[in-house]
């Protein structure tokens, strides 16, 4: 099995690609072992040390389970963000009265 069979479709191209095209800094690749094949380098999206993106490393594509950790804290006080439409909490709370949704029968709470 290689690592292109273990990279969601298509990732492993455009990988590839960027290598071969020089656009990209973080990624390279390298003939290291006996049997000619190539190598990705990649750098740590954290710490950006260089390392071999390979199923060797369980943390990949970071170079270590602290990395890994300090990106999961990010995301988790918002400093990372995927781009989106603004949410309007008044948009939401006007469905509730949306006279076209099935009325939700609650079990009586004064038992």
């Amino acid at each position: 099995m290689s690592l292109k069979d273990l990279l969601p479709p298509g990732t492993y191209d455009e990988i590839e690609k960027e290598a071969n095209q020089g656009h990209s800094s973080d990624t390279s690749h390298e003939t290291s072992n006996d049997e000619g094949a190539q190598v990705i380098m990649v750098s740590c999206p954290t710490c950006k040390k260089k390392i071999k993106y390979s199923t060797d490393n369980p943390f990949r594509p970071f170079c270590s389970e602290r990395c890994k950790l300090l990106d999961l804290g990010a995301w988790a006080d918002e400093k990372h963000a995927v781009p989106g439409k603004e949410v309007n909490e008044d948009e939401d709370a006007d469905l509730l009265s949306d006279p076209n949704l099935p009325v939700r029968n609650l079990p009586d709470q004064n038992l």
